[in-house]
């Protein structure tokens, strides 16, 4: 146990003794089983809440210098103020103070977390711009224009509360006032997988209630249908089945889990058939097609079925979209999990391992085979799939031509010198002159800090600065002219990793996608509903019901972050663990065991 300095605590006191905060950290502690101090690797404390770190417990210090690098690059120009949603031990709000001038606001609604810090870090010392929020109803008193940043860790300790002050302080109709139900329903396999699994992550951080359809447990079933016979007719007939049952497991979750909204992905095993089915039942379905409309044309079928419809390509395919009368449709870029792909040293082995002069990550397309064989003598390194054994090329290929997972792509990119980034065609000998949206791995590698020549996209100038943040190549002359260049100039391509970083992290990420996509949606008109499936309800109906009762009324106006609740999530909010239950949470538990009991 880390044993805490009182002096610093009496300190934290005097500096913060104006209002009901000093009142609030004097009480003793109320949940003091649920948590412990305990000395991280590198000798500083760290938090353990529930079995849960709220820091890291190798580095809480560099760990919170990162989040607050990620921060301030993310708020670039931002100077009102911020306001931090979570506190830990507070290792990153430290850091924040560190990197900004402006007026700095701390959520954090338990009071053992916040005593717990106030006893380790000298808060004193910046009394005149920082202050502590203990109630969402607090931040009324802040200016507007604030940026709210998440500590995700601390969230997990009262999900409800940060929801709140979410609502309270940003107000309005939007994603952040509410906390949504998700299934998010990923392929079974291919490109789209990884995407859909940072989808689904992307949304738990920002404290929606997702869930995870994963494709991929069926993989091995969907390989051994076409192993069953040749004949093509039968292997079709199969797949259809199999595509009918998937369709009947993924309605079974719908029912049991009744979310909010269902978020598919291209080649997602969300059939027309269900998708009408889905349509009928009033369940919206917002689809991102991260695909070629050109070559994977099943768009067709799909876009008119769902409600809202996200493509990466724009300029000849949206008017066509809105020509054929279709107004869901939203222009979403793929960009990087920030979770996976990141600046991270490496040393010994598996920096050697993840590491060439010159690499190239990705299946082997046709137009690959033709342009990469042209390098092979600039020290390049092939990773990826479904390359030609046969190719002599073949031989420059890594870990016997296997799929890296997203991890691994990470370590290629941030190793490698330079990386080369060709968009895949099945129809060009090297770069597709007509070639419009921008693969994931423009905004994986620029994320993971590594230096990336990719081929010219008419999208990309609009993504990244040409030459500042990334380098483009038009054909293999230029390209190897770059190579032979950037390969001797360290400086520059370090300069030009940083800046791509920047920008990534400031625009492109996975998390600034869900939140334009869900922004879009509820632009649209869309919110949780009055129930979709039996026992659930919206909140404000009933807390309006409620209101001649004010204990019932105030213990459902809790909850008025979720939007819509059931009796599970009434349960889930009551914690008698923390303190003696109310008669209406009694009721509540007391009526959500009968239900147990009778199966209803």
């Amino acid at each position: 146990m880390w044993q805490f300095d009182e002096s610093v605590f009496r300190k934290n006191i005097e500096g913060f003794k104006t209002g009901a905060l000093s009142e609030y950290l004097v009480h003793p502690d109320r949940d003091r089983e649920r948590w412990e101090v305990i000395t991280s690797r590198e000798g500083s404390p760290t938090m353990i809440w529930d079995s849960a770190s709220l820091h890291s417990r190798y580095d809480p210090v560099a760990e919170g210098v990162r989040w607050a690098d990620g921060a301030v690059e993310a708020s670039a120009g931002h100077q009102t103020g911020f306001l931090v949603l979570g506190l830990g031990l507070g290792y990153h709000v430290m850091a924040l103070l560190d990197r900004t001038t402006c007026p700095v606001a701390v959520f954090e609604p338990h009071p053992d977390i916040l005593r717990a810090s106030f006893r380790l870090m000298p808060w004193f010392l910046h009394a005149g711009r920082l202050i502590f929020l203990t109630d969402p109803s607090y931040s009324n008193r802040l200016p507007g224009g604030y940026k709210v940043l998440l500590h995700v860790p601390s969230e997990k300790v009262r999900p409800d509360s940060y929801r709140s002050i979410r609502r309270t302080y940003e107000g309005g109709e939007s994603p952040s006032a509410y906390s949504l139900r998700i299934l998010v329903v990923a392929p079974v396999s291919g490109g789209s997988y990884p995407i859909a699994r940072s989808v689904h992550r992307s949304l738990l951080r920002m404290g929606h209630r997702a869930t995870l359809f994963d494709g991929a447990d069926f993989e091995d079933s969907l390989r051994a249908i076409g192993a069953q016979t040749r004949i093509d007719l039968h292997r079709a007939q199969l797949r259809g089945l199999f595509q009918g049952f998937l369709s009947e497991m993924i309605l079974a979750r719908i029912l049991s889990e009744k979310p909010d909204l269902v978020i598919g992905l291209a080649q997602s095993p969300l059939s027309p058939e269900l998708l009408e089915k889905l349509a009928g039942m009033g369940i919206p379905v917002a689809y991102w097609f991260v695909e070629d409309f050109r070559l994977a044309t099943y768009w067709e079928r799909v876009a008119p079925l769902v409600t809202s419809f996200a493509v990466i390509q724009k300029e000849e395919w949206i008017p066509k979209l809105e020509a054929r009368g279709f107004s869901n449709v939203t222009y979403l870029p793929t960009g990087a999990d920030s979770e996976i792909f990141l600046p991270r040293a490496e040393n010994g082995p598996e920096s050697e391992k993840y590491s060439a002069p010159l690499s190239f990550l990705g299946a082997g397309y046709y137009n690959r085979h033709h342009f990469l064989k042209h390098f092979v003598d600039l020290g390049l390194a092939i990773w990826g799939s479904d390359w030609d054994r046969s190719d002599p090329l073949f031989r420059y290929v890594r870990e016997e031509g296997r799929r890296l997972s997203p991890e691994e792509a990470a370590k290629v990119y941030r190793n490698s010198a330079i990386n080369l980034n060709l968009h895949s065609s099945v129809y060009h000998r090297g770069v597709n002159p007509d070639g419009d949206f921008v693969n994931p791995r423009t905004f994986e590698i620029a994320a993971c800090e590594g230096f990336q020549l990719v081929d010219r996209r008419t999208l990309l100038p609009e993504l990244f600065i040409p030459g500042e943040e990334v380098v483009f190549f038009d054909d293999e002359r230029s390209c190897r002219r770059l190579v032979s260049h950037f390969r001797t100039h360290e400086v520059e391509r370090r300069s030009i990793a940083l800046s791509g970083r920047k920008r990534v992290m400031r625009d492109h990420t996975i998390d600034c996608r869900m939140e334009r996509w869900l922004s879009v949606l509820f632009e649209q008109g869309f919110k949780p509903k009055t129930p979709l499936f039996p026992g659930r309800q919206r909140v404000d109906d009933l807390v309006l019901e409620s209101s001649s009762d004010p204990d019932l009324s105030d213990f459902f106006d809790r909850y008025r972050c979720l939007g819509t609740v059931d009796l599970e999530d009434l349960e889930r909010g009551i914690r008698p663990q923390e303190s003696s239950i109310s008669d209406t949470e009694a009721a509540v538990l007391l009526l959500r065991e009968f239900v147990r009991e009778v199966g209803i």
